[in-house]
């Protein structure tokens, strides 16, 4: 079996890169948009406001990089950050859905893999 790259947020605090678990949901699940400060960059105070204001609201999760449709405009770096933000802000108090959208298989799969390394709790996958 080929060793997978370790990305930056490292693995998952159970140590497992891909818990099999189920994540059940219902109540309000909301799409959010992508804050930016500027063409590639992330507005992370922003951030923190709209999923402090959303997770205060009462939602049952966030849903980031969604069918909001901007992600696929993001650049992969810039949807590396905001997963990583989002799961740092949110940090467990609520499920983090990860939106995949891509043309190219290999991405897909490198984008959800590193939504999990970070800790996202589900991946949301469109077929490439």
């Amino acid at each position: 079996m080929e060793a997978r790259e370790r990305h930056a947020c490292g693995s998952r605090p159970d140590g497992d890169p891909v818990s099999r678990f189920s994540l059940q949901l219902q109540g309000i699940v909301p799409p959010l948009i992508t804050p930016l400060s500027a063409r590639d960059a992330l507005d992370v105070e922003g951030l923190h406001r709209l999923l402090d204001h959303v997770i205060k609201g009462g939602v049952s999760a966030v849903f980031i990089l969604g069918t909001t449709g901007e992600a696929p405009s993001l650049s992969y770096r810039l949807r590396r950050e905001m997963i990583t933000q989002t799961v740092r802000i949110v940090s467990g108090r609520i499920p983090v859905l990860v939106g995949v959208t891509d043309t190219a298989f290999v991405e897909s799969v490198d984008l959800a893999q590193y939504a999990a390394d970070c800790g996202a709790d589900a991946a949301v996958l469109t077929t490439p």
